[in-house]
């Protein structure tokens, strides 16, 4: 009998022992509140059990980067914001959105997605799906000052996927500030 209760007593104090060295949980010695006296630090080991925030959606990325990069420019001016995307690309990308800044005739003054389509027209070049996406762009521009939409490519098969998300605004009479998503 007498052993079965060491070994008890010896179990209850390895458990806790082992329950304190590898907790994330630790005392604060300042607070003597018996409810708020244990105090959660983030462990740097992999299954902590804390979360990763939700990503935004691809749609609200696109409007986000629009505004920094519109935010640069009421900083920075046009110029220096525009050769800030083409020397920082990735300063103005999110997740798998991306900025550029157009004119409405089809010239590309900066890409963050890719830095080598800025100073080139791009007016007649056409994208995976076989649309002229620059005109696209100035077409769907030209009537409001920002539109959000989503291209959606129908397969043969008659079944529909999300091609990407663009938000458009226009800067002026003659420049466009927009960003792309791809899913």
């Amino acid at each position: 009998m007498k052993h079965l209760l060491n070994s008890i007593i010896i179990t209850a104090i390895l458990f806790f022992l082992y329950s304190n060295l590898y907790s994330d949980m630790k005392e604060d010695e300042n607070d003597h509140n018996w409810v708020k006296r244990l105090k959660v630090e983030k462990s740097k080991k992999l299954g902590s059990g804390y979360a990763q925030r939700k990503p935004d959606p691809l749609c609200s990325l696109t409007e986000q980067l629009v505004q920094k990069g519109k935010k640069y420019i009421g900083k920075l001016g046009i110029d220096k914001t525009i050769s800030l995307i083409n020397k920082k690309p990735n300063k103005f990308k999110k997740f798998k959105s991306y900025l550029f800044i157009i004119d409405l005739n089809g010239n590309v003054l900066a890409h963050s997605g890719n830095p080598l389509f800025a100073e080139k027209n791009m007016l007649t070049t056409k994208d995976s799906r076989g649309c002229l996406f620059i005109q696209e762009y100035i077409h769907n521009i030209q009537q409001i000052d920002k539109i959000n939409y989503i291209n959606i490519v129908t397969m043969k098969d008659y079944s529909q996927y999300i091609y990407n998300f663009v938000y458009l605004e226009k800067i002026d009479q003659n420049l466009i500030i927009g960003a792309v998503a791809r899913p």
